[in-house]
């Protein structure tokens, strides 16, 4: 049999650490999740698949917008229409409440909507006779390992498959029903379909164990994803592949602006960067964008950066250039020097006069004078000689470290 199978899709999350986005890209972001579903039915159509497998955290919480859950049940109704089984979990995000869903499940969909773990059964059009062993949240924690209560694997059944949204982790903190491998390898089972962890991993290829990642990043550390498992099941046997389905695509870049003699040739660079590659209407790229070997262009380099104009130029060059597909939200300065030290056009000398002036009684004493007068301070520290020496050398440290004094040489 052949089983389209993902998890993690926090349908209703935003697409998160994103600032003054711009209307278009606000309006696609809006659609995204929605278009997500719709790609991965029409997968499901395309390879006629016999099931499709939610295993958790389809929604973004229990609570899910009635916009949301009218769309996904008309995108249901598109497999019950071409008579392909749902078989659905919920999971610590969208922990199971009956009472907060507006619309009938579509006949062809089976919810596992009990903490209890129970089996399904169901005929391929093949007339494999197909198990199915899972369980739900009904809270946003499982403290307990729920794989103890999965039976092994049913002998009267052509194939056993599990579903399971968890973790294996377990620091005494453990929330999210942990388990371990070895316990799930035991069961015999033909296929495991995991959920919970967003990163895409093949845990184990005998029996196949499959956590499909989300299929849609909804932050920047989300950029690994592989989009929907398609796997292939026979008794004993199983393989997968996975086709993409992701409508945002996150990326990071790192450029060096060491060839660039001034600043209209860091811009030529950048932006020749920025656009190179074929670009994908059918998605966006929300790109960071990491930059060095920048301290040679100066300090109007260091200004435009750092007060958001250089970002916000870019912004709008590529995104009308690269036909709205491609969105700029990050740009970050990787040299040390640049990001923490800031010029101070003087002579070196002039500090050196300053600390000598502030070591005279008189006007170190001037300058604190609110501070000297607050009865709390002058209980607690003895201005003299060696304290004033001892702040005027501490003072020193700090502008060195978040200054650098040079003669202008223009």
């Amino acid at each position: 049999m052949k089983v389209l199978h993902t998890a993690d899709l926090h349908l209703d999350r935003s697409f998160e650490g994103l600032k003054n986005s711009p209307k278009q890209i606000v309006e696609k972001l809006q659609q995204a999740n929605q278009k997500v579903i719709t790609a991965i039915v029409d997968i499901a159509l395309k390879n006629q698949v016999d099931a499709v497998i939610f295993a958790g955290d389809t929604f973004h919480q229990s609570r899910t917008s009635i916009k949301t859950q009218a769309y996904f049940i008309d995108e249901m109704k598109r497999l019950d229409q071409a008579g392909i089984p749902v078989i659905m979990t919920f999971g610590n995000h969208d922990y199971y409440l009956a009472e907060r869903y507006w619309f009938d499940f579509p006949e062809n969909m089976f919810l596992f909507q009990k903490e209890q773990v129970e089996t399904h059964y169901f005929m391929t059009k093949n007339q494999e006779k197909v198990a199915v062993t899972g369980f739900s949240y009904e809270h946003p924690w499982i403290n307990e390992d729920k794989l103890s209560d999965f039976p092994t694997k049913d002998q009267a059944a052509d194939l056993h498959i599990g579903i399971y949204h968890g973790d294996t982790t377990n620091n005494g903190q453990q929330n999210y029903a942990p388990f371990s491998f070895n316990q799930m390898k035991n069961k015999g089972y033909d296929y495991w379909a995991l959920g919970h962890i967003h990163q895409p991993q093949v845990v184990s290829a005998s029996p196949l164990i499959v956590y499909p990642g989300t299929p849609q990043g909804h932050t920047k550390k989300e950029r690994t994803v592989q989009g929907v498992a398609i796997v292939s099941i026979e008794s004993g046997h199983a393989t997968v592949r996975f086709e993409p389905v992701a409508q945002i695509n996150w990326q990071v870049e790192k450029y060096s602006l060491r060839q660039a003699l001034s600043l209209q040739e860091a811009l030529t660079i950048l932006t020749g960067h920025l656009l190179e590659g074929e670009v994908n209407e059918k998605q966006v790229v929300l790109k960071e964008v990491q930059l060095t070997d920048t301290q040679h262009l100066g300090e109007e380099f260091r200004l435009s950066y750092e007060n958001g104009e250089l970002l916000q130029y870019l912004q709008t060059t590529i995104l009308q250039q690269s036909n709205q597909s491609l969105f700029l939200f990050q740009v970050e300065v990787l040299n040390d020097s640049l990001d923490k030290k800031v010029m101070i056009a003087a002579a070196p000398e002039l500090l050196n006069q300053l600390e000598k002036n502030y070591l005279q009684s008189d006007i170190f004493l001037n300058t604190l004078q609110e501070l000297v007068q607050n009865p709390l301070f002058s209980s607690v520290v003895q201005i003299n000689e060696e304290w004033r020496e001892r702040s005027v050398e501490q003072a020193d440290q700090k502008i060195k470290e978040d200054f650098v004094i040079q003669e202008d040489q223009s």
